[in-house]
């Protein structure tokens, strides 16, 4: 530890004059083989300093002479000193008496002082002690070979020696333990740190670092050692655990034995009970069998993984299958392609029905309203012939809408003649129905009896009213026939069915306008009304006077 010390002495000769004698230090440490300045300061207003005498006080009690500075001679040094003391101050005074010590060693270490001859206030002394550093220069030392599976080993141990004692400790991720001596010497001590572990393979390649920290030294030292342990893994070979693989006609097989370890391993390749087959390669921890695979390279497989540390053997056995095997994917890949190509149509199938169900659906549609287009047409075809058959008829007539009047039962007697008429055959209404349209000219019949046979107090028709609404019955088409979604053959046979029934409606048409006209010659217009003609078969049947 390092002292300040003032020496201070307050004199009175002629008054109050101060004088100090300043060594700003009482310890000065120097490093070993650095500079160091031993000071020795004068200050005082009335005084001049003649000479500065330095000596170092020895152990045994014998003061040593360091050097003498003088104004008028100068300097001298001692031979012991030569060389290596000298002045700090180059003032031409000697108020500043304080010298350089170069390259300090430890035998500079002691306690010097300071004699000082000033005038006209006597002599004056001071002291001051040096202290030498020595930095400590650490080093390692290794311990015995770390093998994995050891117990409490040394791993390093780390010395250090300086003055003062300096200080060893240890960085590193290893877990382990320190233990530390110490020993002395005459101007030094020294301290030794070692670091014991157990070895295993997780050491391996860690860092293990000695610091050392001393007052001499402006940084921490550091040695870093990277901890080597000896270890084998255990052995394992890769490559045999597919033995699907492992069929007559492989290419590129081989098999790689797994091993690690400190040194690294060397392998070696084997077949027990019998070498190795030809045509294969063995390059480090692999061997690969260079043409394709036959029955007779199936056996056991040794590899042997070794360094120095430790020797270990691992074995694998190998099976090759024969061409089964192969046929069994064969069948394997062929039932999945099957597969594949049956999901395949019967997408497709299911594609095919939902385009032939929006087909029919709208072959149906169109086939419906073409259905109804040829109905409206039909009508409107009925119509205007019902009107072109009657215009020359009821031109002349503008009295249309007056009623058929039944004057006497002559008309009674007609129309009854005219009833008779028609039933008997020929040109009558009876022989037509008879003949495939029995239901339209029954129709007909009846009304145009009806109408004619009426009493002659009863109800009377406009002729043209009576004719329109024969014609209007007449003219009725069949209803149609409900769309049934079938199959094409089914829709042809709809169609030639439709096409039938408008034929057989046309004829019955042309058979109703026929029939109507062969009627229509049995009457007579006269003065806007229709009377029937007279006939010589007419008779009378009852009072009324009708004709049969």
């Amino acid at each position: 530890m390092i002292r300040t010390m003032s020496l201070l002495w307050l004199l009175t000769v002629s008054g109050a004059v101060a004088v100090v004698l300043d060594p700003p230090k009482a310890m000065v440490t120097a490093v070993l083989g650095k500079d160091a300045v031993l000071p020795c300061a004068f200050t005082s207003d009335e005084a001049t300093v003649l000479q500065v005498r330095w000596l170092k006080r020895g152990e045994d009690g014998v003061d040593v002479d360091v050097a003498v500075l003088n104004v008028e001679h100068g300097t001298y040094v001692e031979e012991a000193y030569l060389g290596r003391v000298a002045r700090a101050s180059e003032s031409d005074t000697l108020q500043d008496g304080s010298v350089r010590l170069r390259n300090a060693v430890q035998a500079d270490e002691g306690t010097y002082e300071c004699h000082l001859i000033t005038f006209p206030l006597g002599n004056f002394e001071s002291s001051v002690r040096l202290k030498v550093l020595v930095p400590p220069l650490p080093t390692l030392n290794l311990g015995p070979p770390l093998e994995e599976g050891q117990g409490r080993t040394l791993a390093a141990s780390c010395t250090a020696e300086g003055s003062p004692v300096p200080n060893v400790s240890w960085e590193t991720a290893v877990r382990g333990e320190t233990r530390s001596q110490q020993s002395s010497h005459p101007r030094s001590a020294s301290v030794t740190s070692e670091f014991y572990v157990v070895p295993g393979r997780s050491m391996h390649g860690q860092a293990l670092t000695c610091v050392v920290s001393h007052p001499g030294l402006q940084h921490k030292k550091k040695i870093t050692h990277t901890l080597n342990v000896a270890y084998l893994s255990d052995a394992s070979i890769l490559g045999q655990e597919a033995e699907d693989n492992w069929v007559e006609g492989r290419e590129g097989a081989s098999l790689k034995c797994l091993g690690d370890g400190n040194p690294p391993p060397s392998y070696n390749w084997s077949r027990l009970d019998e070498p190795l087959p030809d045509g294969v390669r063995i390059k480090g921890d692999t061997l690969t069998f260079q043409r394709p695979l036959s029955s007779d390279d199936g056996g056991v497989y040794m590899c042997q993984v070794a360094n120095s540390f430790a020797t270990k053997e691992v074995q694998a056995s190998v099976s090759i299958k024969g061409n089964r095997a192969q046929q069994v994917d064969v069948v394997s890949v062929s039932m999945i392609g099957a597969g594949v190509i049956a999901v395949v149509l019967l997408g497709l199938l299911v594609l095919v029905v939902a385009l032939m169900a929006c087909y029919h659906k709208r072959k149906t549609k169109r086939i419906t309203e073409k259905y109804e287009e040829e109905l409206t047409l039909t009508r409107e075809n009925s119509i205007r012939r019902l009107h072109s058959s009657h215009s020359t008829d009821t031109r002349n007539q503008t009295e249309e809408s007056l009623p058929l009047r039944s004057e006497s039962r002559q008309g009674s007697f007609r129309g009854d003649s005219l009833c008779r008429e028609s039933l008997r055959g020929g040109d009558s209404l009876c022989r037509d129905s008879r003949q495939g349209s029995f239901r339209a000219d029954s129709l007909r019949e009846t009304s145009l009896c009806s109408v004619l046979s009426e009493e002659a107090e009863g109800r009377s028709y406009s002729t043209l009213s009576t004719v329109r609404e024969i014609e209007t019955q007449t003219e009725l088409p069949p209803p149609p026939p409900t769309p049934v979604q079938e199959e094409r053959k089914e829709e042809k046979e709809e169609e030639a069915g439709e096409e039938e029934e408008d034929e057989e409606a046309e004829r019955e048409q042309r058979d109703g306008e026929k029939t109507i006209k062969q009627a229509m010659t049995h009457f007579v217009q006269e003065n806007g009304t229709l009377r029937a003609k007279p006939t010589t078969n007419g008779i009378y049947i009852n009072g009324r006077g009708h004709l049969v």
